[in-house]
């Protein structure tokens, strides 16, 4: 065998180990991504928005309805018709497991907007790790991060 038949085959080999290397990294990836489904019981109690000082608050009952408070509005016409500005809603609305376009999986909160009367829809992607609790945080409005209170579930 000549050098360059040789070095051919170590490149070879090489390449067929990187792809190797990248195929496990990949299908590991995945694994890791694998979570259980959410339950009412990882959703209910009190939320507090950690990331604003005038954040919002959300209550999640296992029944479905939730109360919001000063929640940012997720369209143009569904904020509350008392503020010159309407930025924000509080009220009742309801809630069900749904998962926004690429984030986790979470829960959806519809209500009835005050201004326009239309259905008024809010995504919280929800994460729970043992380090930092169950977590969620609103796509529509960067600066909302919510936190879930485990001392008063529900």
């Amino acid at each position: 065998m000549t050098k360059l038949p040789q070095r051919f085959y170590w490149c070879l080999g090489a390449a067929a180990g990187l792809v190797v290397a990248a195929l496990i990294a990949f299908l590991w990836s995945l694994a890791e991504d694998q979570r259980p489904p959410l339950t009412p019981a990882d959703v209910q109690g009190t939320w507090t928005s950690w990331s604003a000082p005038d954040g919002g608050r959300l209550t999640v009952r296992p029944d479905g309805t939730a109360d919001l408070q000063r929640v940012a509005k997720p369209a143009p016409d569904c904020g509350m018709p008392s503020e010159p500005v309407p930025s924000t809603y509080s009220g009742p609305a309801t809630w069900v497991f749904d998962t926004y376009p690429d984030e986790w999986p979470g829960i959806r909160f519809d209500y009835q907007s005050p201004l326009s009367g239309k259905t008024c829809t809010i995504y919280l992607p929800i994460t729970i790790s043992e380090q930092n609790g169950t977590l969620g945080f609103f796509p529509h409005d960067f600066r909302s991060h919510y936190k879930r209170d485990t001392a008063h579930p529900g």
